[in-house]
């Protein structure tokens, strides 16, 4: 299961980012179009309990779950660290985005500082992730196309993410669903092209 832990992890996260990235995509067009916005706010609710659902399932790849915390305790050189910080920096940033709102707290100021705080540390997460893949010990995965594939994926699954999360909710006739669609079929094929 320790892999498969670690897929889910990775996979999950990178549904979660490019689903944050798609939902800050929607609200700008809309605030260009002069149109309201809709289903943003839902996106960040489901990205936000799929990066929690990667955390979770992080845990279980580990040989002891209640030493975790040591992780943290090399960030000056361990791109495994950083990934573990950014993962749970950016799920706290992504969770104050998707809920607030939901409470009624959140002024239009917080909610772009949060949702503008998520995409960044969504940024700093798939960087990490990607690096911490980047082995010189394994040639084939130390190349630019290792990062190339991870956002291929991360882009591909948010889009698609956020499709079905506009689907769910009756949003797909409006402008962006199926550009969200065919955004995220695109995605995963150059991913599994190799592009």
């Amino acid at each position: 299961m320790k892999e498969g832990s670690l897929v889910a992890f990775t996979l999950l996260t990178q549904a979660a980012v490019g689903a944050c990235w798609a939902a800050l995509a929607l609200q700008l067009g809309a605030a260009r179009a002069g149109v309201p916005e809709r289903g943003a706010v839902q996106i960040l609710l489901v990205a936000f309990l799929a990066a929690v659902a990667g955390l979770a399932a992080s845990f279980l790849h580990l040989g002891r779950p209640s030493n975790a915390w040591r992780a943290l305790r090399n960030l000056r050189a361990s791109w495994l660290s950083r990934e573990i910080l950014f993962a749970s920096a950016f799920t706290a940033a992504l969770g104050a985005s998707a809920l607030l709102p939901l409470v009624g707290l959140a002024s239009p100021f917080l909610r772009g500082f949060a949702e503008g705080l998520a995409a960044v540390f969504g940024l700093a997460l798939l960087y990490a992730m990607t690096m911490a893949y980047r082995l010189r010990t394994v040639p084939a995965w130390d190349r630019a196309t290792t990062n190339a594939s991870f956002l291929a994926t991360t882009l591909g699954l948010g889009a698609l993410t956020s499709a079905a999360v506009l689907a769910a909710g009756g949003g797909v006739r409006a402008l962006p669903g199926l550009s969200l669609a065919r955004l995220g079929v695109a995605g995963l094929l150059a991913h599994l092209l190799g592009v």
